[in-house]
């Protein structure tokens, strides 16, 4: 199926760069988006990053800001932390007479930096336009664009004998490591690698290596280390020891340390008064110099600009065009696929086009006929962007999986959390299973299924440090096996904003929240287990996910942390973060996922429970420390969906249509907090659709109610069409379903029925009273004691 274009103008990669969203202290109420040009996936992000970062920080663009401070190579989206914004190349018309590096700072000196202005910039999916310093006579038009691993950007400069560009390498969003640098006026080349990393102030490190090929000869060149300036020099180098972000991101503490970083750049010098334009094709590589040239070569050769911008709008219209709208309001549709295609940046291409990529090991490794992926935000994305991403692109999806073996097998553990070829040992619990085991569930097997369920039971098993890295995949593991929940003696670290963003020490954060994730991950690899027929392992780690149970208090009715004596702490406040993660105890109550059963019987069953229920959402996006729903951080992810466990789907139905309409949409500020990496928007995609992947590591798909009047996804069986008859923003609540014109009484469907294309159609009304899926036997299942995975 290939998209319209008009699909890709309904995107605005501008939305999440503005923080009109309270702060809760996890990335300071933006999405932390970025607008640059970018190819699905792609490992070439370049993307304007603004002064002075008001908001909005670890995307590197804030919306509120005038002035950029450079474009930038790298970029992550969505997170709440800072990293990459490697390499900014910054034109400008000024005379080089001085080094442009600030003295203890990441940036160049302010007469460098021009303003910029909204009126004067265009963002779509893999092209970015803006003018700076519009209405003065240094008004200087960039244009960039994006290939997977390559970039072109066209600069118009007034007509001037100092239009230069700056290649500002010591600039990434952390300090730089190393910077080194080579000029090589024959081949109009700029060329080099940088050092940084750090990523949540965790000790991190990646090598990024930049090839820049400009369309015409120098009239002057030159670089800089710090405050020094060499006219004409064709190297510089600088290093660093322990670098760091040199500025606190809005909202939280300073860093732990401070440091200078390695400064360094390079400036190449142009005459436009006769022609205007210059031209610069950019690769990158995490392996080499040379590698960095042959993706240059392989994937940008000889290309003009505009013929790169059209393949890859293509690229982003056929991709998009795997979820076709019908009907809607235009501002839904243009949310919808502003949403989809934030779901679509990550994780990202980390192979080069010859197939080597850095192991974890920090040894070269060739990927083969696949690719290498890397930007796992574990955390996050098993809830809803891996399930949607092995629905619309199963074949990249089992690349990705694959990418998480190889991670294993290279460093000793599956990460949590990876950024280039590091783990970052960020967040909690043992994502890796049920990102695999769902993706499994969801019908991808491109991958070598046995190796990861070997790893996953290593991981779950054993402990032990990264090979690269103080990282262990499952923190406080000993007492986790030994009482079947972390224990909370002693061994856990402070629940505020700090610990989240920069790390712990060698405690466990949020022993409840980890063991809870715990469960949900033995829970997935009881399922991968039972699928590849490994009834054995099912049986343990199925056993093993019922330690959620332990934390139970009959005394409060709720999950709290527990010490290892078996005594729960003395006083109990559900809005209280104690043993919890970016959340607390009220909004953890519901996160047992796989035996929902269990957990509603222990709060005095369906009525009792869907009674909470309607209590916590009083509020839909409350933040840590109220004891309501907090939506826009995924421990709360499935909860709206609850109300299929108790016989009262229409609450589900309004619940995530209030929060799909008031959290969400197409403006610069149209996120409720940190996209990361493209989890929120995919939970977008599947409330905006009418269904959810409910439990990770099966294929159980809750319904809710489609906003749209039709929708046609594109799966690797057939087309399955969601049709919603009276869809409407005011029409969310449904009195009956067909699957196939065959009724369907039950609020939930497998994806192995529609695997292979099907009709699943919506009657929707403006008010609820529907007995459609009330019965209690038409809930949604729920795995207790024994292997029992379907």
């Amino acid at each position: 199926m290939t998209g319209p274009p008009s699909l890709v103008r309904l995107v605005n990669p501008l939305t999440g760069t503005a923080a009109d969203a309270p702060d809760f202290g996890t990335g300071g109420g933006a999405g932390n988006t970025f607008p640059g040009a970018v190819a699905p996936f792609g490992m070439m992000q370049w993307s304007p990053d603004t002064h002075p970062g008001r908001v909005n920080g670890p995307g590197g663009y804030s919306h509120v800001d005038d002035r950029i401070r450079g474009f930038s190579l790298t970029h992550l989206s969505g997170t709440g932390c800072a990293v990459f914004q490697d390499v900014p190349f910054l034109p400008t018309t000024h005379p080089l007479d001085t080094s442009p590096s600030l003295a203890a700072s990441y940036e160049v000196a302010p007469v460098y930096v021009p303003s910029f202005s909204h009126r004067s910039e265009h963002a779509e999916p893999g092209y970015y336009r803006v003018v700076l310093d519009p209405a003065t006579k240094r008004a200087t038009r960039v244009e960039l664009t994006a290939t997977t691993r390559t970039s072109v950007g066209r600069f118009t400069f007034p007509r001037t004998a100092t239009a230069s560009v700056l290649i500002n390498a010591g600039g990434s969003a952390m300090a730089n490591g190393d910077v080194v640098l080579a000029v090589d006026p024959t081949r109009r080349e700029v060329s080099g690698w940088v050092e940084s990393g750090q990523f949540c102030y965790h000790r991190n490190r990646y090598r990024l290596y930049f090839a820049a090929e400009f369309d015409r000869p120098f009239t002057a060149h030159g670089t800089w280390v710090r405050q020094t300036l060499e006219p004409g020099s064709t190297a510089a180098a600088d290093h660093a020891e322990a670098p760091f972000h040199l500025r606190p991101l809005s909202g939280l503490p300073d860093p732990p340390t401070t440091s200078n970083g390695a400064q360094a750049g390079a400036y190449v010098t142009f005459d436009t008064r006769r022609d205007r334009g210059v031209e610069v094709r950019v690769g990158i590589s995490y392996v080499s110099i040379d590698n960095a040239r042959d993706n240059l070569r392989t994937e940008n050769a000889g290309r003009a600009f505009e013929s790169v911008r059209n393949a890859t709008r293509a690229a982003w219209s056929e991709l998009l065009g795997r979820v076709r709208i019908l009907g809607g309001a235009r501002e839904d549709r243009r949310t919808f696929y502003t949403m989809l295609y934030h779901a679509l940046l990550g994780p990202t291409v980390f192979s080069d086009a010859n197939g080597q990529y850095m192991g974890m090991d920090g040894q070269v490794h060739t990927a083969g006929d696949r690719t290498q992926y890397t930007t796992f935000s574990g955390w996050d994305i098993y809830r809803s962007q891996i399930p949607l991403l092995a629905l619309l692109v199963p074949d990249r999806t089992g690349d990705m999986m694959q990418s998480l073996v190889e991670n294993a097998r290279e460093s000793g553990w599956l990460p949590r959390w990876s950024v280039a070829n590091g783990h970052t040992d960020v967040m909690v619990g043992d994502p890796a299973a049920p990102i695999i085991a769902g993706a499994h569930a969801f019908g991808v097997r491109n991958f070598d299924r046995t190796a990861a369920l070997a790893a996953l039971v290593k991981g779950a098993t054993q402990e032990g440090k990264s090979a690269n890295a103080e990282y262990v995949e499952r923190q406080g593991l000993t007492g986790y096996l030994q009482h079947g929940f972390v224990p909370h003696d002693g061994n856990e670290t402070s629940s505020g904003a700090a610990t989240t963003m920069f790390g712990r020490t060698d405690g466990v954060w949020g022993s409840a929240a980890t063991t809870l994730e715990y469960a949900t991950a033995d829970f997935a690899i009881a399922a991968l287990a039972a699928a590849l027929g490994d009834t054995a392992t099912c049986r343990t780690f199925h056993e093993r996910a019922g330690g959620w149970a332990k934390l139970f208090n009959p005394a409060t009715g709720y999950l709290q942390p527990r010490y290892a004596d078996g005594r729960f702490p003395a006083t109990f406040d559900p809005a209280s973060g104690e043993g919890w993660v970016e959340g607390n105890g009220a909004q953890y109550a519901w996160m047992v996922p796989h035996d929902m059963a269990g957990l509603i019987a222990a709060y005095g069953g369906p009525r009792a429970a869907a009674e909470r229920l309607d209590q916590f959402f009083t509020e839909i996006n409350a933040g840590p420390g109220a004891p309501f729903a907090y939506l826009s951080n995924e421990p709360c992810s499935l909860t709206p969906w609850l109300y299929a466990w108790v016989g009262q789907p229409e609450k589900t139905q309004a619940v995530v249509r209030r929060a799909i309409l008031s959290l969400f949409n197409a403006t610069p500020a149209g996120y409720p907090g940190n996209d990361d990496v493209g989890q929120m928007s995919a939970w977008y995609v599947f409330g905006a659709l009418g269904l959810y992947p409910a439990i990770p590591g099966t294929d159980v798909l809750v319904l809710g109610s489609p906003l749209f009047r039709e929708a046609r996804v594109q799966l690797a069986g057939g087309t399955l069409r969601i049709i919603g008859r009276n869809a409407g923003r005011g029409r969310a609540y449904v009195r009956r379903v067909t699957i196939d014109r065959r009724d369907h009484p039950r609020p939930w469907v497998r994806f192995r029925d529609i695997a292979g294309g099907a009709v699943v159609a919506f009657d929707l009304s403006e008010r609820p009273g529907s007995p459609w899926a009330t019965a209690s036997e038409d809930a949604p299942p729920s795995y207790g004691p024994g292997c029992d995975v379907e």
